[in-house]
C-alpha cells in the first residue's frame, strides 16, 4: 500500500488551473505552499503534484499548520498574508490569530469544502471562490484588504 501511495500519479489529480494560479501569485509576491500531513508522504506528494517546483521550493510542511504560525512568520515575514485553504477550520484559526493581517480565501473545491456542518461551524472566510482557478480572475491587489466577498466582487 505504501508503494502505491508513494508512486501514485498525483499530477493527474491536480485541480485545473492550480499551477497557473501559483504562477500568477508568484508575480504578486513570495508564494509559499503551506501544508500539513505525514512528514514522509507529504513532501513526496507535493513534489509529484509539481507544486514544489511551482513555488520555487518555498514549501512548509507541519503536522498542524495552524499551530505553526509563529514559525511561518519568522520564515516569511510580511505585512499581509493571503491564505487559500479548503478547510474552514484552518481558515478560522489563522484569521483568529492574525486578524486583519491575513485575507482568508475559501475555494469550494476539495474534500472539506462541501462539509456543510464544518462550513457553518466556523467564521466566514474573507473571500470565497467556487474553484481554485477562479483566482485567475481576481484582482489580487484587492485581497490585501480583507472583507467578506466572493471572487466575482474582486475581479481584476
Amino acid at each position: 500500500m505504501s508503494s502505491f501511495l508513494v508512486d501514485y500519479p498525483f499530477a493527474n489529480r491536480l485541480y485545473p488551473g492550480s499551477l497557473d494560479v501559483l504562477e500568477r501569485l508568484r508575480q504578486w509576491g513570495p508564494t509559499v505552499l503551506l501544508t500539513d500531513g505525514d512528514v514522509v508522504f507529504q513532501p513526496r506528494k507535493v513534489e509529484r503534484f509539481g507544486l514544489w517546483e511551482a513555488v520555487n521550493s518555498h514549501v512548509l510542511i507541519y503536522i498542524h499548520k495552524e499551530l505553526a504560525l509563529d514559525d511561518i512568520v519568522s520564515r516569511y515575514p510580511a505585512l499581509h498574508y493571503v491564505l487559500v485553504d479548503d478547510k474552514p477550520r484552518i481558515l478560522a484559526a489563522v484569521k483568529e490569530a492574525w486578524g486583519t493581517r491575513v485575507t482568508t480565501v475559501f475555494p469550494r473545491q476539495g474534500q472539506y469544502a462541501h462539509d456543510a456542518k464544518a462550513i457553518a461551524s466556523f467564521a466566514t472566510p474573507d473571500v470565497t471562490v467556487d474553484r481554485i482557478s477562479d483566482l485567475l480572475d481576481c484582482d489580487l491587489g484587492s485581497l490585501r484588504t480583507p472583507s467578506t466577498r466572493s471572487c466575482a466582487e474582486v475581479k481584476r
